[in-house]
């Protein structure tokens, strides 16, 4: 996020309590560093590819707290009986999975990195 930063002295008359501001600095741009998204990729949709494939996609996260670099996709049989399988670097909005098990769930987490 970028800031835009004045200062001034400020000061409080013993006598009366009215408050003295000095003269206010040049205003100066300051920028905080990018930090993990807050949120969640959001609006994640399937769209399936016969015979063992699906095209993920999703919009980014509402609060990025920062440029979204990549994510990582990762996924695994709802059951839990297969290997958790990850695609990472993923730098678009959207993915194919391929090598599905027809008719089977799985669990699919879409992480965003800054």
């Amino acid at each position: 996020s970028k800031y835009s930063v004045e200062v001034a002295a400020v000061n409080i008359r013993s006598h009366d309590g009215k408050i003295m501001e000095g003269q206010k600095s040049n205003a100066s741009v300051v920028k905080t560093t990018e930090y993990i998204p807050t949120t969640q990729p959001r609006a994640l949709t399937f769209t399936v590819r016969p015979p063992s494939g699906v095209d993920v996609s999703w919009s980014e996260p509402e609060t990025p707290n920062g440029i979204v670099r990549y994510y990582i996709v990762e996924y695994m049989l709802e059951d839990g009986s297969g290997n958790k399988t990850t695609l990472s670097n993923v730098t678009g909005l959207s993915t194919p999975i391929d090598g599905l098990i027809p008719s089977r769930n799985y669990n699919v987490t879409v992480r965003a990195f800054t």
